[in-house]
């Protein structure tokens, strides 16, 4: 199960601004939402902090599209072949010496760790975590990753999650509720359409992975859908080859006549004489008079069993076919939340705009 989103500093920012402001509201008791001048700062305040809350849940949207896209500064980061071979070396004994426990404590470690990535020159590519190795107790294991100049995505994800949840309850303190006008109402319906299918998301993130492995049965879901593009080749290669094999026969049939008579001519020319070029002319002929015999017949050995050969391969290709709709309908289900969560997020974004806007115009 993917559960590591979960546990980040981003959960204790979000708890500590949703108690803050619940705080706040204990101590100045007046309903959520209520307009009164009383009132004002909280509201003022709730509805920025939502309004940075829902920033965030955008800026993960274009970190994502940013790394599919490979527009992330990290695609553009090179290194040479000999510097990384030097840096693996180097911190491979390192590692030993960790092991050995020259070296213990992992702000010694990672130090040390990064000297060698600096004198190296990798540091860009390259960054290190020192992790608890389960070998010894309180032995540590260097954990060499590609740097993300815009953050990992398992950090974005957990912001993600976490704000996400920060800003349905802040929505919540700001307005009520309220839907007693058009804009309210639908602010609140998106929002929480957006934050709950978000939150399916994140259910479907985290368990959705090992739902998928107890569904593959003999066939992994990647696996399924090569075999499925490979028989669908083999079948249609074997098919042209069967309908097309009456007009290979009669082309071929044709250069074999055409091919009689040049093994008549080149024995003619030839005769009982002994000169050697007429001599290879004839067994140059009768070779390739000797292989277009042998297409025909290859030929006619394809029709015999091209017929058996294809209602197996169609028979395979259908239960490959089948197990990899069964699983993509599996997929389907733990992505189609998508559908609706990301068009639904950017009207939402653009209607907080037009709200904040509207608040300071009138």
């Amino acid at each position: 199960m993917n559960l590591g989103f979960l546990s980040s500093w981003h959960a204790v920012v979000a708890i500590l601004v949703v108690a803050a402001f619940f705080v706040w509201h204990a101590i100045a008791p007046l309903p959520f939402g209520d307009r009164a001048d009383g009132n004002v700062w909280f509201l003022l305040t709730t509805g920025w902090f939502a309004v940075a809350a829902y920033l965030v849940l955008a800026l993960y949207a274009a970190r994502r599209a940013a790394h599919r896209l490979r527009l992330s500064p990290e695609f553009g980061w090179k290194a040479k072949l000999t510097q990384l071979e030097q840096a693996q070396t180097l911190l491979t004994e390192l590692q030993n010496r960790i092991t050995r426990r020259e070296l213990t404590g992992k702000p010694a470690v990672k130090k040390a760790a990064r000297e060698i990535l600096v004198k190296t020159g990798v540091q860009r590519v390259l960054r290190i975590d020192a992790q608890k190795d389960s070998r010894a107790l309180g032995l540590l294991r260097l954990d060499v990753q590609p740097r993300n100049a815009l953050g990992r995505m398992s950090s974005w994800l957990s912001a993600h999650v976490w704000y996400g949840v920060a800003a349905a309850l802040l929505v919540w303190f700001h307005g009520g509720g309220r839907c007693d006008t058009t804009m309210g109402l639908t602010l609140n319906v998106l929002s929480y359409f957006v934050i709950g299918s978000g939150l399916l998301g994140a259910f479907f993130w985290a368990f959705g992975p090992t739902w998928l492995t107890r569904a593959e049965r003999e066939l992994t879901i990647e696996k399924a859908f090569s075999l499925r593009e490979h028989f669908d080749r083999k079948v249609t290669t074997a098919e042209q080859l069967l309908s097309s094999a009456p007009d290979r026969k009669q082309t071929t049939m044709a250069q074999i006549s055409e091919l009689e008579q040049r093994v008549a001519s080149a024995k003619a020319a030839a005769g009982d004489g002994k000169d050697k070029q007429l001599k290879k002319a004839v067994k140059d002929a009768e070779k390739d008079l000797k292989k277009a015999q042998g297409d025909v017949k290859a030929i006619d050995q394809e029709v015999v069993t091209l017929p058996t050969d294809i209602s197996i391969l169609q028979g395979q290709r259908d239960r490959v076919r089948k197990e990899a709709a069964r699983l993509d309908r599996y997929r389907t289900l733990l992505r189609g939340w998508r559908i609706l969560h990301v068009p639904c997020s950017v009207v939402l974004l653009a209607l907080v705009a037009v709200h904040v806007i509207s608040i300071y115009y009138y």
